[in-house]
């Protein structure tokens, strides 16, 4: 009989790895505690070369160019004057897909199409509670009272992980960074047609970036500094208000196409931004964590998705070639776990450059950022060129 695994979250990670370990002979059922017809996902994200190969066994990657924008971006100062710029076509011939910008929701859609067009199953309003374990099998527990068994169980559900939560209570809270990723979509005359590019600005308190969609939609996002957590009431009623009203200050002295684009948001997106603790150990048991839920990063470099798909390659990899899921497991930890650290810790090192700096910061900036972005270029093959084929580079 084929072992079972039950997979905690429909994000892009859960069905992907379904379709993963469906390759090697698992049965998986996934459980996602958002309805089927949830559209809350505002927010757009950046899939880099590293994430783009893994989805492109099972994802048509032209249905993802259906409502997105280019990933390259073009750098400007205060002035308005293009002080560098960081493309995209070299990963075309370097990697054979290149960065793009797409709304979370869509990326979602498409993985859990390619998983119910393999026979699937996914559970949605399927909020895990809790899981106990036998000798040989792992039991999950749902808020509706039903149950989930199976062999292994895979907690794929992100930053707030109810699984991460279960195993380790005693070490997983989260923390807020006192920073908040906002965003938004507009509709505004003078930027109808699709941009090649992200627009960054270096404005004279702090950076705005924005670019426009196939479908002539503004796509925007800045960074929000905010001393207090808000609290869920909040987020739900008035941080969207406050942030449009602190934004279109900061930027009172740009470009007024930014306070213009901020003013005319049909949707504002706030998500404030954590530290997810490091944890000793990523599994316990029969239940291991993949992606945000075991090491959650912030989306200054947009590796969140990318490195949750390397990571399914690498566990169903790993299941495939030991039959005993605690060697499996740990292997998965030993071989990834290297890797994301140093993601992660690039990930905070650019998130602390877009913030205020200062007139003699910002002078050296305009002069040497072109030098910056070729070295990056180089400097982010070790992100973009990941393959499983060399069995060190995991």
């Amino acid at each position: 009989m084929n072992k079972k695994a039950i997979i905690i979250g429909a994000g892009v990670a859960g069905p992907i790895l379904a379709l993963q370990l469906k390759k090697i002979g698992f049965d998986s059922e996934i459980f996602e505690s958002r309805s089927e017809d949830n559209t809350k996902e505002g927010a757009f994200l950046g899939l880099t070369p590293n994430g783009l190969n893994v989805l492109k066994e099972f994802v048509d990657l032209r249905m993802l160019k259906d409502d997105y924008t280019p990933g390259s971006i073009k750098f400007f100062n205060s002035k308005g004057k293009q002080i560098a710029e960081l493309g995209t076509a070299y990963q075309k011939q370097q990697y054979g897909v290149e960065t793009l910008q797409l709304k979370r929701e869509n990326l979602n859609k498409y993985a859990r199409i390619a998983a119910a067009d393999a026979d699937i199953k996914i559970g949605y309003d399927k909020k895990f509670i809790g899981y106990d374990e036998t000798n040989d099998q792992v039991t999950a527990h749902f808020t509706d009272g039903t149950m989930a068994t199976g062999d292994i169980m895979i907690g794929c559900d992100g930053m707030f992980s109810e699984v991460r939560n279960q195993l380790f209570p005693e070490v997983s809270a989260i923390k807020y960074t006192k920073l908040i990723s906002t965003g938004g979509y507009a509709k505004i005359p003078e930027l109808s047609e699709p941009l090649d590019s992200i627009r960054m600005t270096f404005g004279e308190r702090g950076f705005f970036a924005y670019s426009v969609s196939d479908k002539g939609e503004v796509w925007w996002f800045n960074n929000y500094f905010r001393e207090q957590q808000p609290k869920p009431q909040e987020i739900e009623k008035t941080l969207k208000t406050e942030i449009q009203d602190h934004l279109v200050n900061v930027h009172k002295n740009d470009d007024p196409l930014f306070s213009k684009i901020i003013r005319n948001s049909h949707e504002i997106i706030a998500y404030p931004i954590y530290d997810v603790p490091k944890l000793s150990h990523w599994y316990k048991g029969r239940v291991c964590l993949i992606g945000d839920a075991a090491h959650g990063i912030s989306p200054h470099i947009g590796q969140g998705a990318s490195l949750a798909l390397e990571d399914t390659v690498v566990i169903a990899e790993l299941l495939k070639l030991h039959e005993d899921y605690r060697t499996a497991f740990q292997i998965f930890q030993a071989k990834r776990q290297p890797r994301v650290e140093k993601v992660i810790k690039s990930a905070r090192k650019v998130g602390g450059t877009k913030t205020k700096t200062n007139p003699i910061a910002a002078w050296f900036r305009d002069r040497l950022i072109g030098v910056f972005i070729g070295k990056q270029i180089q400097q982010l093959d070790w992100i973009y060129g990941w393959t499983y084929s060399d069995k060190n580079n995991s």
